[in-house]
């Protein structure tokens, strides 16, 4: 029995040691953990550097307007052009139009001429 007593003291002695440096482990632990202040000024940090990319990309919007902006006077300025071109295409057609209806009618007058030569010629 008293060797039984004797074990149960040691096992009591283990225990509490163990629990000791896991008191110490512990502890050890927290104060390595970051403190509730650290964590807020973390993400007081993290909000100003969002801040700056959000307004990096208020930037990049306003000089993509810019581009839409240069990119409305160019098609307003070429489509201008265009329009010019199609004026003078539709003239050009006009005038191959009055040309073939010349060219046409000479034509029929030559094959006049000619028929009525052969006829009384």
């Amino acid at each position: 029995m008293e060797a039984l007593l004797e074990k149960e003291g040691d096992v009591e002695n283990w225990n509490d040691e163990r629990l000791d440096e896991l008191s110490r482990r512990m502890d050890a632990g927290f104060e390595k953990a970051a403190t509730k202040v650290e964590v807020t000024a973390l993400k007081d940090e993290m909000n100003l550097r969002f801040d700056e990319v959000d307004g990096r990309f208020g930037e990049i919007n306003r000089r993509f307007g810019e581009v839409d902006a240069r990119f409305d006077r160019f098609e307003k300025a070429v489509g201008s052009r265009f329009d010019e071109v199609a004026g003078e295409l539709r003239h050009l057609s006009e005038r191959f139009d009055h040309l073939n209806h010349t060219l046409l009618i000479g034509l029929l007058g030559v094959v006049a001429a000619v028929m009525a030569n052969g006829i009384w010629g």
